[in-house]
């Protein structure tokens, strides 16, 4: 297959945070997420875009995303952005102080802003992924599977969630044996179409993967890992979880598909039966060089032709993209990736 090589920039979690930019004379530090950011083929933003859902705060993540150099911009909502979940706030009607005909308004007001045809995200060339695969063709001439999908696990009664024994992302075959299967659009796997999927986009993360939050526990999902791992992308971006920030690259092993698809519990997998399904040594942390990473305004990667090539089906990079950290401050970087995609047939 004819590839191209394809910078991408990840974001996650800007939470309404402004890119600020630098001025002459200015010797104060700044932190890497500042303007201008590097220009990129491809942009993703991994979901909470917001604090809260509200209108204005949806306009300041598209003021931020105007500033950001790339021909196309791929977006996903994540938890706090639950005024784009229409079944979250017609079941928070009291907790949110609002009646159903408010409500309604408040999800068709952002459904409109972010995906209507006359909203002002597709007028300037941003495009909302809704769960699902989508085919998204580059200007660089790639042509692209993306998987998205905005649901987490539910923590705190947020928005997009499923409770932690249901499967979003699997097909009932494929599911842990004692998950609740309630997946309307599963991952394809990688061995069962021609075309398998490129880039899985999700707000949280995998189990084990870049997931474990500052008091020590893992805020993962295991039904997104068994479907990453039957998915087998180039790249997983994600964010969700702030202090997971990093990247990883993930070599399978022969046995992944057989793996992914046993009939296994769901606390077996948590305990360790996935591990067969990576290859021995195959979890290598991306190392960053921080003063590049302040000059570049970015983390850099690069899993092109130029650097290590990535086998696809063999090896994932997972990037969890968080630009704010715990205590919502955006000091965390964006991701650049230099990536091998297949060029449009």
């Amino acid at each position: 297959m004819s590839t191209v090589k394809t910078r991408i920039l990840i974001i996650s979690d800007t939470h309404c945070a402004v890119l600020t930019r630098r001025k002459d004379g200015d010797n104060v530090p700044h932190p890497p997420f500042s303007a201008p950011l590097p220009p990129a083929d491809l942009l993703i933003l991994a979901g909470d875009l917001t604090m809260t859902g509200k209108i204005e705060e949806y306009h300041r993540a598209l003021d931020m995303l105007k500033d950001i150099e790339a021909p196309v911009k791929l977006v996903i909502a994540g938890n706090h952005d639950y005024s784009l979940d229409s079944e979250f706030m017609l079941s928070h009607l009291e907790p949110k102080g609002l009646t159903k005909p408010a409500a309604e308004f408040e999800v068709q007001e952002a459904h409109d802003l972010w995906m209507a045809p006359d909203g002002r995200a597709r007028l300037e060339g941003v495009t909302f992924l809704e769960e699902g695969v989508h085919s998204v063709d580059l200007e660089n001439g790639a042509r692209i599977k993306v998987y998205a999908s905005p649901y987490t696990p539910e923590y705190q009664d947020w928005g997009f969630p499923y409770e932690h024994d249901e499967d979003r992302y699997n097909t009932r075959e494929t599911s842990l044996s004692d998950a609740r299967n309630i997946a309307p659009s599963p991952v394809p796997s990688f061995t069962a179409t021609d075309t398998p999927i490129d880039i899985l986009l999700t707000h949280g993360p995998p189990y084990q993967n870049l997931s474990h939050t500052t008091t020590g526990d893992d805020a993962g999902c295991p039904h997104l890992l068994r479907a990453l791992m039957r998915g087998r992308p180039l790249l997983h971006c994600f964010g969700h979880i702030h202090e997971g920030w990093g990247a990883e690259i993930v070599k399978w092993s022969d046995r992944a598909d057989e793996i992914a698809t046993a009939p296994t519990p769901i606390a077996d997998w948590k305990d360790g039966a996935w591990h067969t399904g990576v290859a021995h040594n195959g979890l290598q942390s991306v190392s960053v060089n921080h003063e590049k990473m302040l000059q570049r305004h970015a983390a850099y990667l690069d899993v092109s032709r130029d650097g290590s090539t990535l086998r696809k089906g063999q090896e994932t990079v997972l990037v969890n993209a968080a630009i704010m950290d715990v205590n919502y401050e955006p000091v965390n970087a964006p991701w650049l990736v230099d990536i091998e995609l297949p060029l449009a047939k």
